[in-house]
């Protein structure tokens, strides 16, 4: 037996009485996704931190940080809808949202068209914008994370990251688990600035719209500690390189927030957008 099915009757188990446990849909860095349905059938996404994960965050704080999140409403964000810990399982829970991510669209296309790439790119920049203004930072925007749903392109998880980044620093640093995805972290993030801010999220939304383009990231390479080297020390190829037809005002719109120093990047996730809009 799988330890995937080993698993699943435990979360069942654990969950009885609070939601139905369908399937394992995906396994990520930090958490399984499993289909579910609240109580009346509402379809949601109920994901359970890996337990090694779980043991290394203080469970009280990691749950007060996304009881804050369910403030998050957003049409292009995914909402927030509960949060606990069962049989020493922390979980929290989101709408369930219907549609293909990016990565198994782009996975599917290869490359996506000019048209969509502009339209993902106002919609989720619009969610950016929002979050940001509250003051929360995604910390792992990425093609798993954005979900191409029947009215735009909606962001997954936003303050996850976060909400386990502080809920166990010290432990969380002897154990490994670093935040975010190698092929779409910032050279802060991999630098392990303390001080990580918003224009984080607008280089690795630069990364996901080049891959988005171009069938692939920036920076490739089969060991994941070059290509967080590479993050940090090399300037990102033009997009033109790998997708000729890209627009120069799209391909230029990129190659700034990309830029190595976040000082250089767009001052906000609106002024971006607004380079966005110009060119549609």
């Amino acid at each position: 037996m799988s330890p995937r099915r080993e698993f699943l009757p435990t979360i069942r188990a654990a969950l009885a009485g609070r939601y139905e446990v369908d399937r394992e849909i995906a396994r990520g860095g930090a958490a399984r996704v499993y289909a579910g349905r609240a109580p009346g059938g509402h379809p949601v996404a109920v994901k359970i931190l890996h337990p090694e994960l779980a043991v290394s965050v203080t469970a009280e704080r990691f749950l007060r940080e996304v009881q804050f999140l369910r403030r998050i409403t957003h049409p292009h964000i995914g909402r927030v809808l509960d949060s606990g810990e069962a049989d020493y399982l922390l979980y929290f829970v989101m709408d369930w949202i219907e549609g293909p991510t990016l990565r198994q669209h782009v996975e599917k296309v290869r490359r996506a068209s000019l048209s969509d790439v502009h339209r993902i790119a106002r919609d989720l920049l619009n969610a950016l914008g929002y979050a940001h203004d509250l003051g929360i930072a995604h910390r792992d925007v990425k093609p798993e994370n954005v979900v191409l749903a029947a009215n735009g392109a909606v962001l997954l998880d936003f303050g996850i990251a976060k909400a386990i980044a502080e809920s166990g620093v010290t432990r969380l640093t002897r154990s490994g688990f670093t935040v975010g995805t190698s092929a779409y972290m910032s050279p802060e993030q991999v630098a392990g600035v303390q001080d990580i801010d918003h224009r984080t999220d607008l280089y690795s939304l630069a990364c996901v719209l080049f891959e988005a383009l171009a069938g692939r990231p920036p920076f490739v390479h089969a060991k994941e500690e070059v290509v967080l080297r590479l993050q940090q020390t090399e300037e990102a190829p033009d997009v033109r390189q790998f997708r000729k037809d890209t627009p120069a005002p799209l391909a230029d719109m990129i190659a700034r927030a990309l830029k190595k120093d976040r000082d250089e990047r767009w001052k906000s996730a609106g002024e971006m957008r607004q380079a966005v809009e110009r060119q549609m």
